[in-house]
């Protein structure tokens, strides 16, 4: 009973949807935090050669936010298709890039507070 129920969430264009917007929500917070972590020029931070390289050239926040609409308008339209041909493959990719993205985001803003506390500390 336990697995029907999983399968059929899994077939689910509803969790499609769901899962897309906790990936969407979590494209911005990595944004946010990847701002937070480069700014104003520390993009050597960045660990992203294709990014680190578009943010170079059209600095942040700009390079940021051009950079995640350009990759969220192209997966997007791609989940929309594939989830009519595929729906348990894409639901199984998109719960595993999610759990990616957070991991990403809590590292980030991890780091974000490290260095927050060191600059803090060398200032006093």
């Amino acid at each position: 009973m336990f697995w029907k129920v999983i399968a059929t969430l899994f077939y689910s264009p509803v969790f499609t949807l769901i899962l897309s917007i906790i990936f969407l929500l979590l494209n911005i917070l990595d944004g946010h935090s990847t701002y937070l972590v480069l700014k104003p020029d520390k993009y050597q931070r960045e660990k992203n050669p294709l990014a680190r390289w578009i943010f170079q050239k059209l600095k942040i926040p700009a390079g940021i936010i051009i950079f995640k609409t350009v990759l969220m308008t192209i997966l997007i339209l791609s989940i929309s298709y594939y989830t009519a041909w595929e729906p348990l493959t894409v639901n199984i990719a998109m719960l595993i890039a999610d759990l990616l993205f957070l991991f990403v985001v809590l590292h980030n803003y991890h780091l974000y507070f490290r260095l927050s506390r060191k600059i803090r500390k060398n200032e006093e």
